[in-house]
């Protein structure tokens, strides 16, 4: 699997539709990724749309030196940080609980990542990126890595906390943690 960069292809040969699978292919996922950070899911939004013109206005920044979904992923992130730095707020407690539930509702499907979600919401930022990353991605660590711009030690150990932190959280809570 390609990640995209067939249909991102398509679309710097003039292929609008290429843009259009990317987006149906990551636009929700990319808009939760961003809203972890930012905590706001308007912005989040507007983040990720900024996300996909950054593809469209800089065709030919993607060179090929990771798969496609961690360069969009890593623009992300970037637009997230760099909104934060703007409006100097790390944390807003004022998020749009309707949305976000309706955004979680179409990402998670079972109870059971519900729970980890919750959890997850109680960990260290770094460990639930690490965590939304590698199992909800599915990236690699080296992907993982260029995202969080770390070492794949760090981001090794990072995972290795983080999933010994959720698991804390989520027993806790009084949920069976399986590994």
């Amino acid at each position: 699997m390609d990640n995209g960069a067939s249909s991102y292809r398509r679309f710097l040969d003039g292929d609008k539709s290429g843009l259009n699978e990317i987006v149906d292919m990551y636009g929700n996922n990319l808009m939760y990724f961003i809203n972890g950070f930012v905590k706001n899911i308007t912005l989040a939004e507007d983040l990720m749309e900024d996300t996909f013109m950054e593809l469209i206005v800089h065709k030919h920044f993607f060179r090929g030196d990771s798969s496609f979904k961690t360069y969009l992923f890593k623009i992300g992130r970037n637009k997230a940080l760099n909104a934060l730095k703007r409006e100097k707020v790390f944390v807003s407690l004022e998020t749009e609980i309707e949305d976000t539930e309706k955004l979680e509702d179409l990402i998670i499907k079972t109870d059971k990542n519900r729970h980890i979600r919750d959890a997850m919401k109680k960990i260290k930022d770094d460990y639930a990126t690490v965590i939304h990353l590698l199992y909800f991605e599915g990236m690699s660590y080296e992907e993982i890595g260029k995202v969080m711009k770390k070492s794949n030690k760090q981001i090794k150990n990072l995972a290795y906390r983080a999933r010994n932190s959720l698991k804390e959280v989520l027993e806790k809570e009084g949920f069976s943690y399986e590994e």
